[in-house]
């Protein structure tokens, strides 16, 4: 019998690069790029117990009051015209614990320098307000449209549905069989439907998009993230339109993560012109296609707020912030209750969980209940407090570890879950040291050999004014 492989990001990109996956089309739509991350995350998850983001057949459905609140935000007609830059945010907004206001730490301050608009989805179903914008237009048309489109072309198994799964089954039969064959795991009844479920999505957002297009007629194109729907759309639009597009980097990219991974060669309009990343860090680990531009701008929001913490919280040469993880939280609890059980008479030791964990982890992790350890859960204070105050950072597989840096905080990583592998930049290129065990931890702690990178290396400086010059190249 053959050995399966690993479904390693290496073994992903041989998969998709012997079979052409990514050149596979059906009805103008590069399907396998559309649902490739959910395809990778689905063999890791079979494979490997975790599979990072679930899959669009796990998500909930709306609630009726949802479905009404979406509705009404439908109805509003879609007024700007002639902008210079149209924005396709994430959805996601954070409550600044100052003002109240919710922002969209990616778009608003440089929306606010330019005419233009943001495009935001519903995020969790719905959207954070106050958001202090008046150029926000909720898309919730193209949601509700979508949502009710592919319920009803399951409930009735419309001629569209049929014709597109008697395609997709046709195309991607051979695919599944040859995953099964290389990796293990049988995907073919269950992704079939869910890639059928993609190309609706798609197809119809892409047609709302045209329509905001046709009135907005931007002069550039700046997406959060690339792999949502509305970007995908937007993206492709733009190929087709003559309109510059480009991604703008939610977070740092790891060398697993599926959507920053590809072979040089796949050249398809589903993908932004221009990547703008954080820094210089991620250029050995953001793999995209040749033809996509990668351009080092930084990141406005972290300068400013790290102006802001650094100022109000004096950085304190024996505190320690342990950062949990979702996956690995269990892990470094342990290891943080262990290391302030050590030195916490010594030290100030702080545990900042993972939101997730906020109200499981008396219980998940009695052991975090000592009175020499500082378990920050959700008192409305931001991580940039504690990553301010603090000297050393110890955690696994996170962009929180960037941020740490980014705030002038020594590094230590806990090797657990897959940080050897993600986190192998730090590891290899700057001496960060892997610890397995909590007397380690203290150890490198006592005699002073937690790591140090040079934190304007983390983030591009100036990222105001290279983020401004970028878009300037288009709209001046």
């Amino acid at each position: 019998m053959r050995n399966k492989m690993e479904p390693t990001i290496e073994n992903f990109l041989a998969f998709e690069r012997e079979h052409n996956c990514n050149s596979i089309e059906i009805e103008g739509l590069h399907v396998w790029a559309l649902y490739r991350y959910e395809i990778h995350n689905a063999i890791k998850k079979a494979v490997d117990g975790w599979g990072g983001a679930a899959s669009s057949g796990d998500e909930q459905a709306y609630t009726k009051s949802e479905l009404i609140a979406m509705a009404k935000n439908a109805l509003k007609p879609f007024t700007y015209r002639n902008v210079d830059v149209l924005f396709i945010g994430n959805g996601r907004r954070t409550k600044n614990v100052d003002t109240g206001v919710f922002e969209d730490i990616y778009c608003d301050e440089v929306a606010k320098k330019y005419n233009s608009v943001i495009l935001e989805h519903p995020e969790n179903h719905g959207h954070c307000q106050p958001n202090g914008m008046d150029n926000v237009y909720f898309t919730d048309r193209v949601a509700f449209q979508t949502n009710i489109a592919v319920k009803l072309s399951r409930k009735f198994n419309t001629k569209t549905r049929q014709r597109r799964t008697k395609a997709v089954t046709e195309v991607f039969t051979p695919l599944f069989e040859a995953i099964k064959e290389e990796f293990g795991p049988d995907l073919k009844e269950k992704m079939i439907p869910e890639i059928v479920d993609r190309m609706y999505y798609v197809d119809i957002t892409k047609k709302f998009c045209g329509k905001i297009l046709d009135k907005a007629k931007p002069k550039l194109i700046i997406e959060i993230c690339y792999y949502t729907m509305e970007s995908y759309a937007m993206s492709i639009l733009g190929h087709d339109r003559g309109i510059p597009t480009a991604e703008y980097s939610h977070g740092f990219a790891f060398p697993t993560h599926t959507p920053m991974q590809y072979n040089p060669e796949d050249h398809i309009t589903e993908l932004p012109d221009y990547e703008l990343i954080y820094s210089k860090t991620q250029l050995p680990i953001v793999h995209l296609p040749d033809n996509v531009q990668m351009l080092t701008v930084g990141f406005p929001f972290f300068e400013k707020q790290r102006e802001h913490y650094q100022a109000l919280n004096p950085k304190e040469e024996k505190t320690i912030c342990f950062i949990s993880t979702l996956h690995e939280g269990e892990e470094i609890s342990k290891v943080a209750a262990a290391v302030a059980e050590a030195i916490g008479d010594e030290y100030r030791v702080i545990y900042k969980l993972h939101p997730f964990e906020f109200a499981t982890y008396k219980e998940k992790y009695p052991w975090t209940n000592t009175d020499k350890l500082e378990v920050i859960a959700n008192n409305g204070e931001h991580i940039f407090k504690y990553l301010a105050a603090s000297s050393v950072v110890v955690s696994a597989r996170t962009a929180s570890v960037w941020e740490g840096i980014g705030f002038g905080c020594k590094t230590i990583l806990l090797n657990f879950g897959d940080t050897a592998v993600n986190m192998e930049y730090f590891i290899k290129e700057k001496n960060v040291p892997l610890a397995d065990t909590a007397d380690e931890v203290v150890d490198l702690i006592r005699t002073d050999r937690a790591g140090f990178v040079e934190p304007d290396g983390m983030f591009e400086p100036d990222a105001m004014r290279n983020i401004c010059g970028f878009i300037d190249r288009f709209v001046k």
